[in-house]
C-alpha cells in the first residue's frame, strides 16, 4: 500500500496540502484493510462495500482529529478537517458512482461523518483510542455486513483491525502533519510565481550569454 510517509520537502506546506495527503492515505488505508477483512474469510457483499468503507474511513478521520488536535490553532483545525472530510468524500462519491450506480454519496457521506462523530466525541482519547471508540467503530462494521456472524466480526475488529488501522494512521498522520510552517493558498501562491519568476530570468540571462 502507497502511504505518504514523509514529503520531499516539509518546511512549509498549506492546510489543504497536509490534508489532501491525509484524505489520500486514508482512503488508501480503508482499502487495504477492507481486503484484508476478506482475506481473514469475511463475507463482504458488493452491496455491503462502501457501507463498511464509510465506517472505516469515520474511524480513521476522528482518530486524525484527535491525533493533529494540539498541532492547530481553533480556526486551522475546522479548516483542516473540513478539507479531509470533504476530500474523503470526493473519494467516496467518484467510486461509489463508479463502481455501484449514480447518486448524491457525497451529501451521504458527510451526514453520515457528523452524526457519528458526535458518537466518537463522547469517548476518551488518550494517545489511541479507548474501548468504547472501538465498540462505535467494531459496531459500525457489523451494521454494514448483516451476512457475517456478529459475535467474531466485532472480535475482529477490536483486536485485529483497529489496533493495526490505528497504528497506520498515526504512523502517516505524524509525518504528515510535521511541517514547519503552515502558509496560506496565497502565500503558496506567490511561492509558486515566485519560483517561475526566477526560472524565466535564468533562461534569459543563459540566452543573452549564449548569444
Amino acid at each position: 500500500m502507497r502511504i505518504k510517509s514523509k514529503w520531499h520537502n516539509n518546511s512549509k506546506k498549506t492546510l489543504q496540502e497536509i490534508a489532501s495527503a491525509i484524505s489520500f492515505d486514508s482512503w488508501r488505508l480503508t482499502k487495504n484493510q477492507l481486503e484484508d477483512l476478506i482475506n481473514e474469510g469475511f463475507k463482504v457483499e458488493k452491496t455491503e462495500v462502501f457501507g463498511v468503507i464509510q465506517v472505516y474511513l469515520y474511524f480513521i478521520i476522528n482518530c486524525v482529529d484527535r491525533l493533529t488536535f494540539a498541532k492547530f490553532s481553533f480556526a486551522e483545525r475546522q479548516e483542516f478537517m473540513t478539507a479531509v472530510v470533504k476530500q474523503c468524500a470526493h473519494y467516496f462519491q467518484d467510486n461509489k458512482a463508479d463502481r455501484i450506480e449514480a447518486g448524491d454519496y457525497y451529501q451521504e457521506f458527510i451526514d453520515g461523518y457528523n452524526s457519528i462523530t458526535k458518537e466518537y466525541g463522547k469517548c476518551d482519547f488518550n494517545s489511541s483510542p479507548d474501548y468504547s471508540f472501538l465498540i462505535i467503530f467494531a459496531g459500525g462494521v457489523k451494521n454494514a455486513t448483516t451476512t457475517v456472524d456478529e459475535k467474531w466480526i466485532t472480535q475482529q475488529i477490536i483486536e485485529i483491525q483497529a489496533p493495526d488501522t490505528f497504528a497506520n494512521v498515526e504512523h502517516f498522520t505524524k509525518n504528515i502533519v510535521d511541517v514547519t510552517n503552515i502558509i496560506s493558498k496565497e502565500e503558496k501562491s506567490k511561492q509558486i510565481k515566485s519560483k517561475v519568476s526566477r526560472a524565466k530570468r535564468q533562461k534569459t540571462a543563459s540566452e543573452r550569454s549564449q548569444s
